[in-house]
């Protein structure tokens, strides 16, 4: 059987994508489940229950030797143990070929649009979708792209949506809304957790960096908790073993981004501000490598 899987500290992209594509792949008389590597944040929550569809099981353990079938990833260092020792038949994503070797051959689309959903729409084609598997991509595409908002979207994204709007039998605005409501509501959760519910692991310049993004509709909200968030990014500093841990804070509403880093003298100490930078992938991810190559591990 295939593990399906997106990568550790799951997005709704990582998770939707996985789901549909494990039934794409069951389609094919190819047996496959879907998995994820950790429990779904609060906006996937409400995009399952939309769809009437339930989480898939965490993953236990390593997939070393194990057919597995990817989603929304290549880098080693966001996936689960035993990856690289893994049977790697296939890979969805929309993201840099990252770190992944794999041990033979494997279908593969990597494709430069805003969310993995729509790679796998393109695929798999609209015409035998359910209602609670367009409900599913139309939340991840939603999700990745901010609502068309990143610059990481693409016509090929808005048409996906467009096609997937009268099988899901949604309009789009209310949805949208509810989807970005739910990203952005904090609550008074624990800096630590804040970070863990979106951060990837990457290696820039020979350096090791966590990336974690949270995106607020105003940043005031967290001013009286940044030495909270400072002390949670040094502890996972030395906890991890990193030379740099860094958050993306988006400022959804006013189209912005500011990097708050810690870090083993690598990184600014003061805050980077980023205007007009939504997308980790695109504006996060190229400064922290032009920045980084300069100083080379």
């Amino acid at each position: 059987m295939l593990h399906v899987f997106g990568h550790k500290n799951p997005d709704s992209d990582s998770i939707c994508t996985a789901l549909v594509a494990a039934d794409w792949l069951n389609g094919q008389g190819r047996p496959a489940r879907a998995f994820a590597l950790g429990d779904p944040i609060a906006e996937t929550r409400f995009i399952l229950e939309t769809a009437g569809v339930a989480a898939p099981p965490v993953l236990q353990g390593s997939v070393a030797g194990k057919p597995v079938f990817l989603v929304d990833f290549s880098e080693l260092e966001q996936g689960p143990e035993g990856l690289a020792d893994a049977d790697v038949q296939g890979l969805i994503d929309h993201h840099r070929l990252g770190t992944l070797i794999t041990r033979g051959p494997l279908d593969a689309w990597i494709r430069v649009v805003g969310s993995s959903a729509t790679v796998l729409l393109e695929l798999m084609g609209h015409e035998t979708l359910s209602r609670a598997q367009a409900r599913l991509l139309l939340g991840a595409i939603v999700s990745d792209t901010f609502n068309f908002t990143s610059p990481t979207t693409t016509p090929q994204d808005r048409a996906a949506v467009e096609r997937l709007l009268p099988i899901a039998d949604l309009a789009l605005a209310p949805f949208a809304q509810t989807l970005l409501e739910r990203r952005t509501q904090l609550g008074d959760s624990p800096m630590s957790e804040l970070l863990v519910a979106d951060e990837k692991r990457y290696q820039i310049a020979g350096h090791t960096l966590m990336v974690s993004q949270i995106c607020v509709m105003d940043p005031a909200q967290l001013l009286d908790r940044m030495a909270e968030l400072y002390e949670a990014m040094h502890i996972r500093l030395e906890q991890d073993s990193l030379d740099a841990y860094v958050l993306m804070l988006t400022d959804l509403a006013r189209g912005e981004s500011l990097l708050h880093c810690a870090s083993k003298g690598i990184l600014p100490t003061d805050p980077v501000p980023l205007a007009g930078a939504l997308s980790r992938k695109k504006e996060g991810l190229p400064w922290l490598t032009q920045h980084l190559s300069k100083h080379p591990g």
